[in-house]
């Protein structure tokens, strides 16, 4: 038995989806959860394999490969990744910012974007998207902190409000860097990497990414009710994704990582191990 993670958000459904329908193999159990969730239960031994976080990459590199050609990213705009504050960017520092629990990448990649970018250092707050925002109070009125982080689909049904601005952090990272982003990867434990259910795994997930365009109305419709938006918007969304692991989307992982060490979120590491 192989034990899958999903990440219970739409820009997952793409690739798991066709995998984890009708036809889903008997050796495959699959367990549910948001990236915080599944880093922890991969880096427990809970799961075999999952799309993790890729900062969890360089955090476990010596227990994870990752499974070649496979990821989620962007090359510029993203929708899903939002940074939402009431004052522009250089004045954000000794205010606070609230990140969400459910994503370690993208809360490093804001850090990065703040400090490295424009010298900027806020008080950083955590907070759980999932039971509140962090910007709005109980009573409707504004809340206690300056500016907060709102990842996937949560990030997607957010509306903008009066006096907020908006920054996609796909969008800010390209046009900083010209390079791509890569926001999760699927990461398999060393011990189970040779499987023959994994290197099978591997393949349907390939042949997912690759029809993912052309069946892209399809899925949409199959995943509609199950994230609560309407198929035109799912298709629109993904078409912003990139799961194709090319060498351009590792020379910006690369990159990612690099800073990430700079600025103490994880170790430095010699090379990714791509499986197989």
């Amino acid at each position: 038995m192989i034990r899958l993670g999903n990440i219970d958000y739409s820009n997952c459904y793409p690739i798991h989806g066709p995998v984890l329908g009708r036809n889903r193999p008997d050796w495959l159990e699959v367990v549910d959860g948001p990236p915080s969730d599944l880093n922890r239960r991969l880096a427990n031994g809970e799961l075999d394999v999952a799309p993790g976080s890729s900062i969890e990459l360089a955090r476990h590199s010596r227990e994870y490969g990752v499974l070649r050609g496979l990821c989620i990213g962007s090359a510029g705009p993203v929708e899903s990744i939002i940074f939402v504050s009431r004052l522009p960017l250089r004045e954000l520092a000794g205010r606070t910012v609230a990140l969400p629990t459910a994503s370690a990448t993208s809360r490093c990649l804001l850090r990065i974007l703040l400090e490295v970018r424009l010298g900027v250092e806020p008080v950083w707050v955590d907070f759980d998207q999932r039971s509140h925002d962090p910007l709005i109070s109980d009573s409707g009125a504004a809340g206690q902190v300056d500016a907060a982080l709102f990842i996937g689909d949560v990030a997607l049904r957010r509306e903008g409000e009066p006096g907020e601005l908006l920054f996609d952090l796909g969008r800010e990272w390209t046009e900083w860097t010209g390079l791509p982003f890569v926001y999760a990867l699927w990461l398999v434990r060393g011990e189970v990497a040779n499987r023959s259910e994994i290197h099978e795994l591997h393949r349907l997930f390939l042949q997912s990414r690759d029809a993912a365009a052309v069946d892209a109305p399809a899925l949409a419709s199959q995943a509609s009710g199950r994230y609560g938006f309407p198929p035109f918007r799912l298709q629109s969304y993904w078409s912003r994704i990139r799961y194709d692991l090319d060498e351009q989307m590792l020379e910006g992982l690369e990159r990612f990582l690099a800073l990430a060490s700079e600025i103490g979120e994880a170790p430095r590491i010699d090379g990714i191990r791509l499986i197989p």
